[in-house]
């Protein structure tokens, strides 16, 4: 089992921009009203063993808009993260939202943070999951805009 020791929150906000903002290019993905649909990031490995990867992805359905990391875990191993953030960008503006302590990922398998960890009532907005393993790089999702 490998113990995966994070930084501080800051340093990861810094890391995605967070602190200063980021803008809001076009709408990869346009949700109608009553409409549900989703968007993902690209992958993000851990620099001292690629077998370890995560991606954030954004989820709207009729009633709410909700943040979730997705794992990945080829070794043969386990990895224990100890906190692994769930944040977002509205309409640009870059939001804290919630964290998972001392979150596993078994060996050879995948596993998300679960969809109520960052969960908000659906509302006109661009939207981006900005997930991580705090001290190590932000994936960022693509623009989920709501109407």
């Amino acid at each position: 089992m490998k113990r995966i020791v994070a930084g501080l929150i800051a340093a990861g906000l810094s890391a995605t921009g967070m602190i200063a903002g980021a803008g809001v290019a076009a709408a990869d993905v346009i949700v109608a009203p009553g409409q549900f649909g989703h968007v993902c990031s690209g992958y993000q490995h851990l620099p001292s063993d690629p077998s370890l990867y995560w991606q954030s992805c954004a989820w709207a359905d009729n009633n709410e808009v909700y943040f979730t990391v997705h794992f990945g875990n080829t070794a043969n191993y386990n990895f224990v993260l100890e906190r692994v953030a769930v944040n977002y960008y509205k309409s640009g503006v870059g939001y804290l939202c919630n964290s998972v302590p001392n979150f596993s990922v078994p060996a050879h398998s995948v596993r998300q943070t679960a969809s109520n960890v960052c969960v908000l009532h659906r509302s006109r907005a661009a939207y981006q999951s900005i997930g991580f393993p705090v001290g190590y790089t932000a994936a960022v999702s693509d623009t989920l805009q709501v109407q």
